[in-house]
């Protein structure tokens, strides 16, 4: 008898796959709104963006949502419930399918995935800009040229948060990219320095 070896799922493999099944439900999604009109296209992305925020703002609906011991039927009744008078018909049929397939877990992924692809639809990019202070919209508009212009074809889409720990400066983060010119990093920087010489 040959030996066959038995490859176990670990937890990288497990969130590869899940990833994977996310963005196959959101190409589903995406394929379905598209069907339906250009215009649905990117509501259903706000609207699904929404629906995943509102889920999770909540932790007791949250524990309720990820629970083994509460069973298809009842998720899908008190999320039909909540969806009634407040979801397009696609949304309200998207996250029945996601009910009676176990998949509700899903929902932050698919959502984020969603994103990615109509981002990459209009050839959008996210940048996560971490700053000292708010910045003003003149230097949200000089940022958003400047990155327009190393980025080519893609908008930039900025996602600005406040680190005062940051002292100064900002750190901007294209995808695995990171620009820093914080002054947080300079001192760090100047730290090594001392300490190495």
């Amino acid at each position: 008898m040959a030996n066959v070896e038995v490859k176990h799922e670990t937890v990288f493999d497990t969130g590869v796959t899940q990833s994977r099944l996310a963005r196959v439900y959101a190409e589903s999604l995406l394929v379905a709104a598209a069907k339906q009109s250009p215009e649905a296209v990117e509501a259903i992305g706000a609207e699904l963006d929404a629906f995943v925020r509102a889920l999770t703002a909540d932790a007791g609906v949250t524990t309720f949502i990820a629970s083994p011991a509460v069973n298809k039927k009842s998720k899908a009744a008190a999320l039909a419930a909540a969806l009634q008078d407040n979801a397009s018909d696609l949304l309200r049929s998207f996250v029945g399918v996601l009910t009676q397939n176990n998949r509700l877990g899903l929902l932050r992924s698919i959502a984020v995935a969603l994103r990615q692809l109509l981002d990459d639809r209009a050839g959008r990019v996210r940048v996560k800009v971490t700053a000292a202070v708010e910045l003003s919209d003149a230097q949200k508009s000089e940022l958003t040229a400047s990155l327009k212009s190393i980025l080519g074809n893609q908008e930039p889409v900025l996602d600005v948060r406040v680190d005062p720990d940051l002292l100064g400066g900002m750190v901007v983060q294209v995808g695995d990219s990171v620009i820093d010119t914080s002054v947080r990093s300079r001192l760090q920087s100047i730290r090594s320095l001392l300490l190495a010489g």
